[in-house]
């Protein structure tokens, strides 16, 4: 099996699609991969990309069982833990 490295440069150009509204396709042929492997790449990097369609987003979660796993809120919370706070 083929694994596709991104550069740190690429991963800046998937985590600014959200912002920066290019197009999927567009972004595929500047980084030359596939929808599929963009996606997982978005996953991996906890983003949730624009399609074409602004109304529309790619939801980058999971489904475990008959939950839904965020990437951002797993790495948040591996990250932190689970902090108590008291006021």
């Amino acid at each position: 099996m083929n694994m596709r490295t991104f550069t740190p440069t690429e991963d800046a150009l998937i985590r600014e699609q959200p912002v920066t509204g290019i197009s999927l396709q567009t972004l595929e042929k500047m980084l030359g991969t596939s929808r599929e492997t963009l996606l997982k790449r978005a996953y991996e990097l906890g983003v949730s990309l624009i399609k074409d369609d602004p109304d529309e987003t790619i939801d980058a979660r999971l489904r475990s069982g008959d939950k839904l796993i965020d990437p951002l809120l797993e790495r948040l919370e591996r990250i932190h833990g689970d902090r108590k706070y008291s006021l």
